[in-house]
């Protein structure tokens, strides 16, 4: 019992603090095993390694899970990766969850769900901030405090709502109020078209230079922004997982791996450490002298 309870313990320190290995992990196993650990996670724990399985393999587990129970964990995931799961469930269990969602977060699910799985709009953040150009620096600063978006950076539109420039939260953080968002905006260096198909922009030149790009639908309307991260999951999303040796229990494997994991960080970080000279005891004259 007392190790049940520790592997239970690291297992859910593992998916705190390594989402990613362990959603790799969790990935690799029976459905059954996966949504039990689901079940008993923290919402805001289990949605972080849920957001990082491949979709498919994570909606096997949501449509395991009871509606309530799978709305705790969609709610803290996001947009982007919430839609991403919610793409590989059967249509009537779909919309019964996206009813569920609260009502920016369902708009925003229905819109992306529009696009093909293929095309980049579909893997676009639409959790973005989009103003006016005669918005003061003042009330671009409030509007991001009072609604954070994932991304440090407010995006500028025209009268017609088309993407015209963007401003990062730094500068707006070291103006004066007063400017207007139109003399502290940079035009977009480049965009990507929603109806792009994603292999066509792995090589795009527009990540030489930047690590999120807008995505815009036809007439330069923001969908969204994507990250170099999402357009890797996009591509890796049917990456078969590796494969683990299923004698032991979940909690088990996890906490092994939990273990592995510390590990090989502690290894790395004494690979860091300075070289010393080893200590040499100092000899008396008279014993140095008896050893000749």
């Amino acid at each position: 019992m007392a190790t049940d309870t520790r592997d239970q313990t690291l297992s859910l320190a593992f998916m705190r603090s390594h989402p990613v290995q362990a959603a790799r992990v969790l990935e690799s196993l029976p459905v059954e095993e996966t949504t039990a650990m689901f079940e008993r996670a923290p919402a805001r724990v289990g949605a972080m390694v849920l957001a990082a399985m491949l979709p498919r393999r994570a909606a096997r587990c949501i449509a395991s899970l009871d509606d309530a129970r799978a709305l705790e964990l969609l709610a803290p995931m996001g947009t982007q990766p919430t839609v991403a799961v919610l793409r590989h469930l059967p249509d009537e269990h779909r919309k019964r969850l996206i009813a569920g969602l609260p009502t920016a977060a369902a708009l925003a699910s229905t819109m992306l769900l529009g696009y093909g799985e293929d095309t980049l709009g579909a893997w676009a953040d639409p959790d973005v901030v989009l103003l006016p150009v005669d918005t003061s620096a003042g009330n671009a600063l409030q509007r991001m405090q009072q609604a954070p978006a994932a991304h440090p950076i407010v995006f500028v539109a025209d009268a017609q709502r088309r993407l015209v420039g963007s401003v990062p939260l730094a500068t707006l953080l070291n103006v004066p109020q007063a400017p207007t968002l139109a003399s502290l905006m940079t035009r977009p260096a480049a965009v990507l078209t929603a109806f792009a198909p994603l292999s066509a922009t792995v090589d795009h030149p527009g990540w030489e230079h930047a690590s999120a790009l807008p995505v815009v639908e036809p007439g330069d309307r923001l969908v969204g922004i994507l990250t170099r991260d999402a357009l890797a999951r996009a591509i890796r999303r049917s990456t078969p997982p590796a494969s683990y040796e299923a004698a032991t229990s979940l909690p088990g494997l996890l906490a092994q791996t939990y273990w592995n994991a510390v590990s090989g960080l502690l290894h790395a970080g004494l690979g860091l450490l300075p070289k010393v000279k080893p200590v040499l005891t100092s000899v008396s004259a008279p014993e140095a002298a008896d050893e000749r």
